[in-house]
């Protein structure tokens, strides 16, 4: 997927006094002295017409080599250079397998001052109209790949037009270019040379222009810095976080999968810090220097925030900013309690370049025997490198910290997180026996009672009643609309079953049921509370307080950060309604490299 990121070419393309020109494309060296046709035979002269084979067709293809080497230099000034009405328009045109897509942008209102310097100077007048950054794709490349180069265009576009209003530097370049391709013209044409290759040395916005397409090609990333005043920076998420996935991401995407970062998280850099502190700008801010010096895969960001003295919002922008430009990811903080496998896509070769840096690093551990240890889901404080170390009496390992950590920073392991769900068994109803004169039985448990009341079920003793209405007794002039009504008998089936109860916990636990009344089903409810552990009002509050959790779109650090409870309180709470609860593990969709989202 990659290599579908990677542009075949750029080219810079303007408009004028004289006519489309082509002022600059890159790669520029295209090779054409011998070619291989069909019947495996070499061809040097490129002029012969060797016999077509049967069945096989000659069409020559635009991509050749990654290179767009079918047009010649004035086809593509042509077809690159739009109408004015079309400027400041995102450019988009697809030629046989190959797209073309830039931004581009009128000069012609810019200050007429410094053009009519350069004439004076320079003994020429160049009148530029309108110009065009182009970048050469494949045919079929994925819309949101090309937002994203139409989105380079146009940032390059933007710098170069201020820096012509500011002091005329694309009429200069266009003055330079100009001039050497009169200088190869003038050569003997057994010395000609491309004219593109004499500007790399001549032209600063040409050497510039290349720099961004190795970039590009190279890791997905560019900077360049127009007439040394104007810094253009950019990310192609697509090819910098090398993810299959990454090609169909739609627009905003980024964005959103930035957004799901939480205060529980931790930063893990997957680049050496060396390299990092070299990439980041001169005018870089002194608070991601602060952020990158103090973060560790231990620590999550709300105490990273403590330490750096920075607003938790702001270390949020600054981690997603990392993550962006594929310096860092998002993991939950390395503890014992954590719960690994390895990532679907391990590669599984023994002579891949991974074996050989991780002998570098850990010489006396075998990456193939590390990665089958976690073939199964494997919590890190069961791991076989957590019991080598016998001078550590508590706590993990250093080097199963760092060898999980090498890991996570090659995508080679992924974390399982449990969620919970509500699933209370299937109501059974038993049909009692009926008698001449029945003895009216009032529920065992009066918060199920309660419950029932308030989800609009008859209890037995409403059931009583009704029959006793509707067969001309006294009940007939008792109405059970009324909510209040409906408390306070509830309750005073309560209070005589619990005596010892004092008024102030029979409120709290009249708050509790209605909390559940209002999380939960009537069939959900009702489960909970005929529970033996609903008895104990304490676990019973807990309970309600947890239950919105439990639908399977939070796992168990994310409940224990938001509700403030400890990892002990959870389990135990786990373990008392285990038979209405189901729990399962899957990764964090908040950590998955850039969610079907980040």
């Amino acid at each position: 997927m990659a290599e579908k990121c990677t542009p075949l070419g750029i080219a810079l393309v303007s408009s004028g006094s004289k006519g489309e020109l082509l002022l600059f494309r890159y790669p520029y060296e295209i090779n054409t002295s011998s070619e291989v046709w069909p019947d495996g035979k070499l061809v040097k002269n490129r002029f012969a017409t060797p016999k077509e084979p049967p069945g096989v067709s000659l069409k020559s293809s635009c991509v050749n080599s990654g290179l767009f080497s079918c047009f010649s230099d004035q086809i593509l000034a042509n077809i690159l250079t739009p109408k004015t009405q079309l400027c400041k328009l995102p450019f988009e045109l697809t030629v046989d397998d190959v797209k073309f897509v830039g931004f581009p942008t009128l000069v012609q209102d810019v200050n007429q001052r410094w053009r009519e310097e350069v004439a004076s100077s320079m003994g020429v007048k160049p009148t530029m109209i309108m110009f065009n950054v182009v970048f050469v794709l494949r045919a079929d490349s994925h819309p949101s790949l090309v937002r994203c180069y139409q989105d380079l265009s146009q940032r390059l576009a933007v710098a170069l037009k201020h820096e012509e209003r500011r002091c005329g530097y694309m009429t200069r370049q266009a003055v330079v270019v100009h001039t050497a391709m009169d200088e190869v013209a003038a050569m003997p044409e057994d010395c000609e040379e491309s004219p593109f290759k004499l500007l790399m040395g001549k032209s600063k916005l040409c050497k510039g222009l290349a720099g961004v397409f190795e970039g590009l090609s190279k890791d997905g990333t560019c900077h360049m810095v127009v007439n040394n005043w104007i810094e253009v920076s950019f990310c192609l998420p697509h090819k910098v976080h090398n993810v299959s996935n990454m090609s169909k991401i739609e627009k905003n995407g980024m964005e959103e999968s930035v957004s799901a970062i939480k205060p529980y998280h931790a930063m893990l850099l997957l680049v050496p810090l060396t390299d990092l502190w070299k990439a980041l700008p001169l005018d870089c801010s002194p608070a991601l220097r602060r952020i990158i010096k103090l973060a560790t895969p231990l620590k999550n960001l709300q105490a990273l925030a403590s330490d750096a003295d920075l607003h938790l919002s702001q270390v949020f922008q600054l981690v997603g900013h990392l993550v962006y430009w594929g310096k860092a990811t998002v993991i939950f903080p390395l503890c014992e309690s954590n719960e690994y496998i390895l990532s679907p896509k391990v590669p599984t070769g023994i002579h891949s370049s991974l074996h050989q840096e991780f002998n570098k690093l850990f010489p006396k551990e075998s990456l193939t025997k590390v990665l089958s240890e976690f073939s199964l889901p494997t919590p890190i404080k069961d791991h076989r490198l957590s019991k080598v170390d016998s001078s550590q009496r508590s706590g993990t390992s250093p080097a199963l910290i760092n060898v999980v950590i090498w890991l996570l920073q090659k995508r080679l392991l992924t974390q399982l997180h449990t969620y919970v769900f509500i699933a209370p068994p299937p109501a059974t109803e038993k049909k009692a026996e009926v008698t001449e004169d029945p003895e009216p039985k009032q529920d065992s448990n009066p918060d199920l009672l309660e419950l029932s009341k308030l989800l609009g079920e008859d209890s037995p003793a409403d059931k009583q009643t009704d029959r006793a209405s509707s067969s001309g007794g006294q009940g007939e002039n008792l109405s059970y609309d009324s909510d209040e009504l409906s408390f306070s008998m509830s309750f005073e089936m309560y209070d005589s079953s619990n005596t010892d109860d004092d008024p102030q916990r029979a409120m709290m636990r009249r708050n509790v049921v209605h909390l559940l009344k209002e999380r939960l089903t009537v069939e959900e409810g009702r489960a909970v509370l005929s529970i033996p552990a609903a008895q104990n009002q304490e676990d019973l509050k807990l309970f309600a307080r947890l239950c919105p959790y439990f639908r399977g779109r939070h796992h168990l650090e994310e409940i224990m950060y938001w509700a403030n409870v400890e990892r002990q309180q959870l389990y135990e709470i786990l373990d008392k309604f285990q038979s209405i609860l189901i729990t399962c593990s899957h990764q964090d969709a908040a950590t998955i490299t850039y969610k079907e989202f980040l």
